[in-house]
This record gives structure tokens, sequence and C-alpha cells, in this order.
């Protein structure tokens, strides 16, 4: 019910942005959440052992997560180009192509606070006719970010749209999730190497397999969470579980993706395809679970013991 309301008070913000898509931020410091802290044009969230940074100006987009000080994402120092942090696009992509539209992934977002939560909205894509809403809370019950995504389709025709969540890291690290009910596939580019041990998909960063072109995995998931592991560290992505006849044709649930230059990799899921008439928008909520792994659970390739804790951190036990 909380999260219902969250979600009307957001529907009615986006209605008075979407008339005055020019207007600046005017944030006081004393109106920011407790767990909100500013500096120009970028808002940390502190929760627990975690400092997650969204920058305003780029488009509302996570632009570092460190758990106890280590640093797991790409963040824009590393990178020489737009591509880096995690950040939000809508799904299919055949819709937009390449590059992403500009005043949904990196143009400036204007901010406000709502309901305890810090909330980026941009302005309306002229061609496309989708405006983007980001808001960021922390859900303490869960002990996890909440993470809401809107979509809203502002253009004059019907639109099939999911939302995508593309998070982008350093060259190493492990990542995993239970496997669904699709074989997987590569599109366009060569297949990512992965291992399926028992109901789970491993894959480990190795950039000696990254051949010349860029790798890609795109497949059915279950359970509703796709897990990163490095350096002791742990991110668990926790988001409903799509029906295989919901995904979007043509693209997966659950993809991971390594660029031919061997400077990042992606871990992405998508959200339900929604068809959304003129003036109608979808909400989609991804949680970030962010720990320490304990001493005693192996981050091998394959252990139990990680995929047990994982389940354990998202009922609540670990």
């Amino acid at each position: 019910m909380k999260l219902f309301c969250q979600l009307i008070v957001l529907l009615a913000l986006s209605c008075v942005l979407s008339a005055c898509d020019s207007r600046k931020s005017t944030i006081k410091s004393t109106d920011l959440p407790a767990f909100v802290a500013q500096k120009g044009s970028v808002y940390t969230i502190t929760q627990n052992q975690t400092r997650l940074e969204i920058n305003a100006s780029t488009a509302g987009r996570i632009s570092s997560l460190k758990i106890d000080g280590v640093e797991l994402l790409l963040t824009a120092d590393k990178a020489s180009n737009p591509v880096w942090g995690s950040t939000f696009w809508t799904s299919p992509q055949s819709e937009w192509s390449w590059p992403p539209i500009e005043v949904l992934d990196t143009a400036p977002y204007n901010v406000s606070i709502l309901d305890n939560r810090i909330v980026f909205t941009s302005k309306t894509d002229p061609a496309t006719g989708y405006q983007f809403i980001k808001s960021y809370g922390v859900n303490t019950e869960k002990n996890c970010i909440s993470i809401i995504y809107s979509i809203y389709n502002h253009s004059n025709t019907e639109k099939n749209v999911a939302g995508w969540e593309v998070t982008r890291f350093r060259p190493t690290g492990m990542a995993f999730f239970p496997q669904g009910n699709t074989e997987s596939s590569s599109g366009i580019f060569y297949p990512l190497a992965v291992e399926h041990v028992g109901d789970m998909t491993w894959a480990t960063y190795n950039a000696e397999n990254i051949l010349q072109n860029h790798h890609k995995l795109m497949t059915d998931g279950k359970e509703g969470w796709v897990a990163y592991t490095n350096a002791g560290k742990l991110l668990v992505k926790e988001f409903a579980d799509v029906p295989v006849e919901l995904m979007v044709a043509g693209e997966g649930e659950i993809e991971l993706f390594a660029n031919v230059e061997k400077t990042f990799w992606e871990i992405d899921q998508q959200g339900v395809l929604t068809k959304l008439a003129p003036g109608e928008h979808l909400d989609w909520e991804v949680r970030w679970h962010t720990r320490t792994l304990p001493e005693s659970v192996s981050s091998k390739m394959g252990s139990e013991d990680l995929v047990k804790y994982v389940r354990g951190v998202l009922s609540g036990a670990n």
C-alpha cells in the first residue's frame, strides 16, 4: 500500500513537471532525507556500509557504488566516453538504436524530494515522447536501496515498452543468476562464455575470452534476481520476475555484455513488456542489496554457499 501511494504521488508530480521541463532544482539541504547528502549535482545515499552516488547533471545516473569503501562500478573517471555507471533505457532497443537518447541518458534531470525519496525527472524526448522519472529511497525493512523507474508516454501513439536497467562494472568479477526457461542468445554479437551449474548460470570476466567483437548473453532468469561479486563485495539486484511470454522479443530478462575494448562489462535486467496508451506510464521497482561477504562464504564459481547466502539476503535472513 505504501509503494502504491508513492507511485500515485509520483504520477501527480510528473504531471506538474511535464508542464515545466525547464524548471531548475531549488532543493535546500534541510529538505533532503536524512540518508541523502548533496555536493553540487551529486547526491549520495548512505545505507549501512553502502554509499551510492547519483549524478543529476548526467540523467540521474548512478555514478558510484561503494561497499565498505570498495568501488564496484565503472566510474566516469575510468571511462573515455559516456558509457559508465548504472543507467536506464527503454526496451526494445530497436526503437532508438544507438546511441542512447541524449535527453534521457546524459542530459541533466530536475531534482525534487517526495515522501522521503529523492526524485530525478527528465525532460520529454520529442522523438519518442518518453519521459523518465527515477526515484531513490532506502527500504529499512528489506535493508536495501529502492529504485523506482517510471516511463511516461507523452507521444500520440501506443507504445509497447519495458524498463531496462544497465549497470556497468570494471572488467573484473563474477555474475550469477538462476537460469530460466529459454535458451541463451547473443544477437549480432559473439556469445559470452558462461557455465551452468545446477539451476544457476555463472559468468566470470576473463579478458582472454573477449575476441574481435563485443560479447553478449540474453536469456530468461527466474526468482527475480541477478548478482555480482568482486573483492569480497556483493551486489544483488532484485526485481519482479518476468514470465517468458512477457519478455521483449529479441531481448532477455537477464543480459550480460562485454565490450571488445575490454574496458567494462554490463549486468542488466529488463522488466515486463507493457502496453502504454498516450498519457499512460509504467513503474518498475529494482532493489539493490549490498553486502561484504562473510569469510565463511566462498565466492568461487558454482559456490552453493554463495547462492544460499544470496537467497538469505533476499529473504531477510542475511
